[in-house]
């Protein structure tokens, strides 16, 4: 998948990577829906190739929130005995401690991907507080996804991400699609370049909606 004006967002999550095997570190990637935050982590991941173990995990927008969802995902992936204490219904404190002892697995540095954390129930949010507090002394590099315009001053959200500790974490921006580069790809799917803009303006999701439809708004 193409990447459109993402190089220094890549470039800055490798720097990091790189980084965290000194001691880990939190990346927050926050922006509107749309703006290509799973594209790029996605894409990060991809090239972490050998270098990384990733581990991934989501959170979801549902009626009855699923507690720890992401880290059930993490341990449907893993198993061992982060998945068998998730089995067996462990207490919070088990749960976590297993999650550190399968960081400190041997092998590559792990990548910790935590996805759409502005829907993130309250044990995840009391997991990302944990593991912030930690993740200093091991050589990880977690990455979260969030979109930065639901999450209000009182969101729960918010008062995670404040609460980690500055010196380890990184803001790892996604600036809207230039109006250059929305116009040139509209352009190059044989449609007028300033009405793909004016439709869609920087955001990649509509852009490529609008080039997908090829005539009219989808």
């Amino acid at each position: 998948m193409e990447l459109w004006e993402r190089r220094s967002a890549l470039d800055l999550l490798e720097q990091l990577l790189r980084d965290s095997r000194g001691g880990g570190l939190v990346a927050l990637v926050g922006g509107e829906a749309g703006i290509g935050k799973s594209a790029l982590v996605g894409e990060f991941a991809r090239r972490c190739g050998d270098r990384a173990r990733v581990l991934w995990g989501a959170c979801d927008k549902l009626v009855t929130p699923r507690a720890l969802g992401p880290l059930h995902d993490i341990g449907r992936q893993t198993g061992g005995p982060l998945a068998r204490r998730l089995a067996d219904a462990a207490t919070q404190e088990e749960l976590f401690a297993a999650f550190l002892d399968e960081l400190a697995e041997p092998g590559p540095g792990p990548v910790v991907v935590v996805e759409d954390a502005h829907w993130a129930d309250e044990a995840t949010l009391d997991w990302l507080s944990f593991l912030g507090r930690r993740i200093a002394r091991i050589p990880a590099l977690l990455v979260v996804t969030y979109r930065d315009d639901e999450v209000g001053t009182d969101h729960p959200l918010r008062r995670t991400l404040a609460a980690l500790p500055s010196a380890v974490t990184s803001q790892v921006p996604i600036p809207a699609l230039s109006q250059d580069c929305v116009r040139r790809q509209g352009r190059l799917a044989g449609l007028d370049g300033e009405t793909v803009y004016r439709l869609a303006g920087g955001n990649p999701l509509l852009v490529t909606e609008l080039m997908r439809a090829r005539t009219g708004c989808p």
